[in-house]
């Protein structure tokens, strides 16, 4: 299962809870089933894209940042695998 993560920095964060948000994640490292991690250009959050069997470890990650960062968390389909079912849908 494909989930495409957002996740936005808490707003008014002091500088120095962003350094400790920085410290867990190098402690961390990459979540489990990381297939991309894009940061905005305006410092506000980014985007994780997973591919997982379960939610779990999204959950488990999310815990551990939630003091930092807000998430919302989404199951994505590749288009190629999202092209059938929309034609049978078109097609009934």
């Amino acid at each position: 299962m494909l989930l495409l993560a957002e996740y936005r920095v808490k707003p008014h964060i002091a500088k120095a809870d962003f350094k400790r948000l920085m410290d867990e994640f190098v402690k961390r490292g990459a979540e489990q089933g990381e297939v991309a991690h894009y940061v905005k250009a305006d410092a506000s959050g980014g985007y994780t894209i997973e591919d997982e069997d379960t939610l779990a470890p999204g959950f488990a990650g999310a815990l551990a940042y939630s003091e930092f960062l807000t998430f919302t968390v989404t199951p994505v389909l590749k288009i190629d695998d999202a092209v059938g079912p929309i034609m049978t849908y078109l097609a009934g």
